[in-house]
């Protein structure tokens, strides 16, 4: 009873704290899922992007001074303030419109609730769920109930849930089916090929749901971890870590083959998207070379601002030893090693889009195993506190009785 008590507990916490806040800001990419949805629904497509950057002038992303009417014309008219410049370049459109899920799983609740508070409640949800996912693969990976309740803890503390998990984008949907796909390799390396093929199915069928251009590199995530896994001695003829890499290494042909098939738009589509201000200037020529020069530069601003992140910094440093002191204390488990997967995934995701300001949203899944090397940090702490029952008996044996002479 406890092992679901308390997670549902937390996840109760997280909803509370998450409605407290209440919804944020319309992003820019919000006026996309809000078209998406308007259109889905019948709606012109004229009256679908006025009825978007409406919403988004009544709570824009960042502080505007003007009326809201100016805000209105100006962003129907292509003028800003913010948005409107290339919302509606085809091109750029071309990026969002099959990513039909996030807004499709929220027309209900818009209905319900309005659609700012229903775009809201979905990310919450998916969060929520991302949560409970993710303690169901710490018990699979023989985490006790102390250790999961403090990495499904800083899994909702974190930045992957807050702020990034509770925003209105695709962000939150698009992880929790990560994690599903995460709790189906899981599954395999602990055996159970059947029951992770499933999930694993599930998993990869949502993140092409909600966004098709996660597939390639989330599947790449889980390739890469379990060759990693394949490299330690202790796991080097494990068949179920091998069926797991195979596994991953066929979702990421198949997730490439679909996305080809469909005609998504791709990476070479993904870097002229960044080079041209959404597609407002000419194509350029050379996008790998600008990318290299980006990369660096990103790097630059990211080591000058770690100062200023210590606090996240030292996190992350927390969560890493947990893992390293696990490795070394040979209480690894395997199927842990899918969190690692998400936290690379946040990575690469970076590392393709290296814009700085858009960095904490695009790397925010780098968390996840951030969490649970919490949670793992912990337990070996307290294992290490913990006197060795040959300590205590050799303790006890060699104890001299204390003397009766006053």
């Amino acid at each position: 009873m406890r092992n679901v008590l308390v997670p549902a507990g937390i996840a109760c916490l997280f909803v509370a704290v998450a409605a407290a806040i209440g919804p944020g800001v319309v992003w820019g990419d919000t006026v996309q899922y809000l078209r998406i949805a308007y259109m889905l629904q019948g709606v012109s497509e004229n009256k679908a992007w006025l009825d978007a950057y409406t919403l988004w002038c009544k709570h824009p992303s960042f502080d505007y001074k003007g009326t809201l009417e100016n805000c209105i014309s100006t962003t129907m008219a292509g003028h800003g303030p913010f948005i409107g410049y290339i919302d509606r370049n085809v091109p750029y459109q071309e990026i969002f419109t099959p990513r039909i899920g996030y807004p499709m799983l929220s027309i209900p609740l818009m209905h319900a609730f309005g659609d700012r508070i229903g775009l809201w409640i979905v990310a919450v949800a998916a969060t929520t769920i991302g949560g409970l996912v993710l303690v169901r693969i710490l018990r699979i990976a023989g985490l006790g109930v102390v250790s999961s309740t403090v990495a499904q803890f800083s899994f909702y503390a974190l930045p992957v849930s807050l702020p990034h998990g509770v925003a209105m984008l695709a962000e939150a949907t698009t992880l929790t089916s990560a994690l599903v796909m995460a709790l189906g390799l899981a599954y395999v390396i602990r055996g159970s090929n059947k029951r992770g093929l499933t999930w694993v199915t599930l998993g990869l069928g949502l993140v092409f749901f909600f966004k098709y251009s996660s597939t390639l590199l989330l599947c790449l995530s889980f390739l890469v971890v379990c060759l990693g896994l394949l490299l330690l001695r202790q796991y080097r003829r494990n068949r179920q870590i091998r069926f797991a890499a195979f596994l991953s290494g066929v979702a990421l042909i198949l997730s490439s083959t679909v996305n080809s098939l469909l005609g998504f738009p791709g990476l070479s589509h993904s870097l002229q998207d960044t080079f041209t201000d959404h597609f407002r200037l000419p194509p350029v020529d050379d996008p790998v070379v600008r990318l290299l020069q980006l990369e660096w530069h990103f790097l630059g601003r990211f080591v000058a601002g770690l100062p200023a992140n210590a606090t996240y910094l030292a996190v992350f440093l927390a969560g890493v030893a947990g893992f390293v002191l696990a490795l070394r204390s040979r209480r690894f488990r395997p199927e842990i090693v899918v969190t690692v997967a998400l936290s690379l995934y946040g990575v690469l995701s970076v590392v393709g889009h290296p814009v700085h300001s858009q960095a904490p949203r695009l790397g925010s899944s780098l968390w996840v195993g951030i969490a649970v090397g919490l949670g793992l940090l912990l337990f070996e702490l307290w294992q290490r506190r913990r006197p060795s029952p040959f300590a205590l008996s050799e303790s006890t044996d060699n104890s001299v009785p204390p003397s009766k002479d006053g």
